[in-house]
């Protein structure tokens, strides 16, 4: 099957989680079919990076539309412009805040690079397009009518904004944005022939909202092998990148209202790129361990448990994957675990006030048998739910359903 793939983050480094999604889907998928994955040329998407991958991925076609083509698209350097512009002069603003929800940036689609697709398509002989990630999801208004499309949902998009948002007030022309967006995402998937999301909990929510393209559910899957519970290194670790907005809220939440309820010092260690070192430091109780980027996040994650502190988003948590993987216990809120089959006090603990989550991180730093039990109970769902090898066939049956209808 010929399958071309835009999306709107290169799937490496692994930085992200939603790196590391489309990454091992795609390292399964490339020995059966033949794959040409198209992306942006950015910041945080480098040729450098994409020469890096194509040596590991020699078997698969990988394209940038480049840098200085996007350039000439005036709605680009005028967003780019006016984002920068905020960004220096009033980067914690509440107008910056909410822009950035409600006039997502990267959304341009110029004529060139809508020829420059189009192209490749055919290049390729596409059987199927596969669309990846918010910021592409319109691309469906400018794909050859005579192919199959596929969207995959890593976070739905108005859930993230309703609960990013539910802090401000909101003006009359704030909601009426909110709104016009959340129309235009359903609008939008329901142009595609198949949407994909990660989770169960995410395909019932569309469903529910008047998504009437078939929904189907495949999980992403974690490259860590899966390692039983062994060793106790004490640490406690939070993974996540800067630039995603729920990681910088929820470890806000962890600094400022976790740690006034903490009882004796405990040291996070923050595994994830880009964090500025105002994150360094104390914090009451809680001290704050900048690591970065790490090349083997098995290593910095093994023996150690996991806290996921997340207040909004949407989409399959991969940081919670990678725990399953390596048998770690994890304290993580509701949104943190959604869609994930994990229970409470079974094979993780969730705690959503910042009293409990204090509480449940201090309770499995003392017990050592409760660490044990839900690092194996973790690693045990993790085992039968979520193997690299069965989710790629899922997708690959999804595929040939999508194909045949």
């Amino acid at each position: 099957m010929n399958i071309v793939i835009i999306t709107h983050y290169l799937p490496y480094p692994l930085s992200s989680g939603g790196a590391q999604a489309q990454y091992n889907m795609i390292d399964q998928l490339r020995h059966e079919h033949q794959i040409t994955l198209v992306f942006n040329e950015g910041s945080g998407n480098t040729i450098h990076a994409m020469k890096q991958l194509q040596a590991l991925w020699p078997d698969v076609k990988i394209l940038a539309y480049r840098y200085y083509r996007q350039l000439l698209c005036w709605r680009f350097i005028r967003d780019k412009v006016k984002r920068g512009l905020l960004v220096k002069l009033a980067p914690q603003s509440r107008k910056l805040k909410i822009e950035r929800i409600l006039q997502p940036y990267g959304q341009w689609f110029s004529l060139d690079q809508i020829r420059f697709i189009r192209d490749v398509i055919r290049g390729a002989k596409a059987d199927l397009v596969q669309v990846e990630f918010f910021q592409c999801l319109k691309w469906v208004n400018y794909l050859p009518s005579d192919v199959k499309k596929v969207f995959v949902h890593h976070e739905i998009n108005f859930v993230r904004n309703e609960r990013f948002l539910q802090e401000f007030h909101l003006s009359s022309k704030e909601e009426k944005a909110k709104v016009q967006m959340r129309k235009e995402e359903i609008d939008s998937l329901n142009q595609y022939d198949r949407v994909i999301t990660l989770t169960d909990v995410d395909r019932e929510i569309l469903q529910k909202n008047q998504v009437t393209t078939p929904i189907s559910v495949s999980p992403a899957a974690v490259s860590s092998p899966s390692r039983l519970y062994g060793e106790w290194k004490g640490n406690v670790v939070f993974v996540g990148g800067y630039r995603h907005i729920p990681n910088r809220e929820g470890l806000d939440w962890l600094c400022q209202k976790v740690a006034p309820f903490l009882t004796r010092n405990i040291q996070v260690n923050l595994v994830g790129a880009f964090w500025p070192s105002d994150y360094e430091g104390q914090f009451g109780h809680l001290r704050i361990h900048l690591m970065g980027f790490v090349d083997d996040l098995s290593e910095a994650l093994y023996g150690n448990m996991m806290v996921v502190p997340l207040l909004t988003g949407s989409g399959m948590r991969m940081k919670i994957l990678e725990a399953m993987a390596m048998s770690m216990p994890v304290v993580t809120t509701t949104v943190g675990v959604e869609g994930i089959p994990l229970v409470n006090g079974d094979s993780c603990l969730i705690a959503d006030t910042p009293e409990a989550f204090a509480r449940s991180v201090e309770m499995l730093l003392d017990d050592a048998s409760l660490r044990c039990r839900l690092g194996k109970a973790a690693n045990g769902v993790f085992q039968s739910n979520y193997s690299p090898q069965q989710l790629s066939k899922v997708r690959e049956t999804i595929y040939e359903d999508v194909l045949r209808s």
